[in-house]
């Protein structure tokens, strides 16, 4: 049976400039509770764009699905709950296309975060953020197509929500690059988005 010493891992990932497993985790846990806050308080509208992009440039992609997997089932827990969304099949099948397209939102993300190293980083994060906005928006509006709801794809609600995606996504830089000054004490080096390899 193999086991890991998770402090010797830790201290041979700090040796080599990467992120310990204790910052991942809490930086990934930052990224739940930043989801589930957002649920919260825009009435159960997740910025599922802004976090594929968070979590993308910052974990390994089976860790930022994982992530996001957990967010989307906290969205929809929050959603049933706490905001009593009908319990009908067609609320169910507009669940399932909203975590289907999160996911596919953050796969995009990731390999545009990897593929692009070449770009600058602003430009690999933004670049990021509109092609994984565009695959969830397209994968939401393809469901529409039979769940029904076309109507709420005009110009203005899309622009709202990726508006709202970007000033999520501003912060989330924010507070990534806050989290690697004032916890480096404590958790070694972390995750940084603009740091992104």
């Amino acid at each position: 049976m193999m086991t890991h010493n998770y402090s010797t891992l830790d201290t041979t990932r700090a040796q080599a400039g990467e992120p310990t497993a204790v910052a991942n985790f809490v930086w990934i846990l930052i990224l739940t509770l930043a989801g589930i806050g957002g649920s919260l308080v825009i009435s159960c509208i997740a910025p599922f764009v802004a976090l594929a992009v968070a979590l993308a440039g910052t974990v390994r992609l089976a860790a930022a699905v994982r992530a996001m997997t957990a967010i989307w089932l906290a969205n929809q827990f929050i959603g049933f709950v706490f905001f009593h969304f009908p319990r009908t099949p067609n609320t169910v099948l507009w669940g399932l296309a909203i975590g289907a397209a999160a996911l596919v939102s953050t796969v995009i993300a990731a390999n545009v975060m990897k593929r692009a190293t070449a770009a600058p980083i602003l430009a690999r994060i933004g670049l990021a953020f509109v092609l994984g906005f565009a695959a969830y928006e397209g994968g939401l509006f393809v469901a529409a197509l039979s769940l029904g709801g076309v109507e709420t794809f005009s110009p203005a609600i899309i622009a709202q929500i990726a508006l709202s995606n970007v000033i999520w996504l501003i912060g989330l830089v924010a507070l990534n690059e806050l989290l690697s000054v004032l916890c480096k004490p404590w958790l070694g080096i972390t995750p940084r988005l603009l740091n992104a390899a």
